[in-house]
């Protein structure tokens, strides 16, 4: 896919992020958990020999350094600096990132001896909203037993939740009802479908809102006629497929009519209606089509297009990585989700997950307490 040398780079983008990443990042710096996660996920799908240094103890003891527990609870923290004695500081994204990292590095291991997985599962349980079902990322910051009141909720958080619970042994659905409200998560997502199809709030579908809802629902099993219907499932697909732009036919019309319309994202996507694409949406929008339409998806959208804007509009062939549009400068987001996109394309991505197809492939290998 890529040519020797402009591998090469895109490694030597990713791997700067792990060795040094300049003062102008010190707001990330809780972040940190993230950043790995992006660097190691989009190294492993480049050139898996690219990470065998980081599968030296000291990466993964760095990690694993940042998992937290107590008697009742336990997850991942996003930096030493949120380590503050009687505040409970881990998140679910944190713990996540951490979990999938951890997977690609082949910690078995953590997983086999170290993960408290039922503690991990009531910190999940904790999270969500007992009247509506949803989650939110933390909890109250002087308490263990309850939701934060002030983090939002939505659909990603949803998707984070089964995801944990899902790496952590849950398969079955009296698993996940051990620790969440199934029903009453599925209710929430489902108040989340939007009339023309996608998922989003207030009425207004988002393409990674959507990925993030159908991702849920392929964990749990319930990519059905009972959550989604014939009709909000065609819906689905049609938003889904518009939301590849075009420079030909009735959507050039668009070229002095549209602010927001950019002729040069020709083959790319964008995550909601009347905006410009951005090479993450790539990802998010492929991500739904397959879950929805798993064997002919392909055949729905224009792939050969989608590489073309991401190979010639939006990667950098001069430094590496890949940008969020032909303008801005490369960085670890859409570099990591722009590879992941080529290779979900290729056949070699498990997009539920956000994971390489090989990696995820093994999950049944480990042996979970």
């Amino acid at each position: 896919m890529f040519p020797t040398k402009i591998l090469e780079k895109h490694v030597k983008f990713v791997t700067r992020h792990l060795n040094l990443l300049p003062s102008t990042h010190q707001n990330q710096d809780v972040n940190r958990m993230a950043i790995i996660f992006y660097a190691i996920e989009t190294l492993s799908s480049l050139d898996p020999s690219s990470i065998i240094t980081y599968k030296k103890k000291n990466t993964i003891h760095w990690i694993r350094s940042h998992y937290l527990k107590n008697e009742n609870i336990s997850g991942f923290i996003g930096s030493k600096t949120m380590a503050i004695n009687g505040v409970t500081t881990i998140t679910l994204p944190n713990t996540l990132f951490a979990l999938l990292t951890l997977l690609i590095l082949d910690d078995k291991e953590f997983f086999t001896n170290v993960l408290d997985c039922k503690s991990v599962c009531r910190f999940v349980s904790k999270c969500q909203d007992a009247k509506d079902g949803s989650f939110v990322s933390v909890l109250r910051l002087y308490s263990n037993n309850e939701p934060s009141p002030v983090d939002s909720n939505d659909l990603r958080f949803c998707y984070i939740a089964v995801a944990i619970l899902y790496l952590c042994g849950c398969k079955e659905r009296n698993q996940f009802n051990e620790y969440i409200d199934v029903e009453k998560m599925l209710r929430y997502i489902k108040e989340q479908q939007c009339d023309m199809g996608g998922y989003g709030t207030y009425g207004e579908p988002h393409a990674g809102y959507t990925s993030c809802a159908l991702s849920a629902l392929y964990l749990l099993d319930r990519i059905d006629e009972e959550e989604l219907s014939d009709d909000f499932k065609e819906k689905s697909i049609t938003w889904l497929l518009h939301r590849q732009i075009f420079n030909q036919g009735s959507m050039s019309y668009m070229n002095e009519n549209n602010p927001s319309y950019d002729e040069c994202d020709h083959g790319g996507f964008q995550g909601r209606e009347n905006k410009f694409g951005d090479t993450c949406y790539v990802f998010w929008c492929l991500n739904s089509l397959k879950i929805l339409e798993p064997i002919h998806w392909k055949d729905l959208c224009d792939t050969s297009l989608a590489k073309k804007y991401l190979l010639e509009r939006t990667q950098n062939t001069i430094i590496g990585g890949f940008s969020k549009n032909d303008e801005d400068d490369p960085d670890l987001y859409h570099t990591c989700l722009g590879i992941a996109a080529l290779k979900l394309i290729d056949g070699s991505f498990d997009g539920v997950l956000c994971i390489p197809s090989s990696i995820s492939s093994e999950l049944t290998s480990i042996n979970r307490q």
